[in-house]
């Protein structure tokens, strides 16, 4: 494992639960984006391993919803469904702006999640949390 594996595997085992999420939706992005840049130059081996792993990181994310908070969870769930099968779609079309689109929408989540964490620290200076 290098440096940077290293330092990532650390960074995931040790962020809090708002943060990790945050990284996961910035990995799935990284890899949509490898696999738009895969597809562009006609490496659809890669492109297929980099759809796989955002998919797997879809997955993830799906199986961790708390069912208990009531709508945002289902509202999720339907949305990571959405992203992996329109990730499928791009691979089967061979579809680089499905890619693209799927990638911003995700960037634009990791956004969100980034400030609602940054939120959940704030509050836990204040001792709220």
């Amino acid at each position: 494992m290098n440096g940077l594996s290293q330092y990532r595997k650390y960074q995931t085992e040790t962020a809090a639960p708002e943060d990790q999420i945050v990284l996961l939706y910035e990995g799935a992005q990284r890899f949509i984006e490898r696999a738009a840049t895969a597809m562009e130059a006609g490496d659809y081996g890669d492109v297929s391993l980099n759809v796989g792993k955002a998919q797997r990181i879809f997955a993830e994310l799906s199986s961790c919803l708390n069912y208990d908070a009531g709508e945002i969870a289902v509202n999720l769930a339907r949305l990571y469904e959405y992203w992996s099968w329109r990730l499928s779609q791009a691979l089967i079309k061979k579809d680089v702006e499905a890619l693209r689109e799927v990638s911003q929408t995700v960037g634009d989540m990791a956004g969100a999640w980034a400030e609602a964490a940054r939120q959940v620290r704030v509050q836990r200076a204040r001792g709220h949390g």
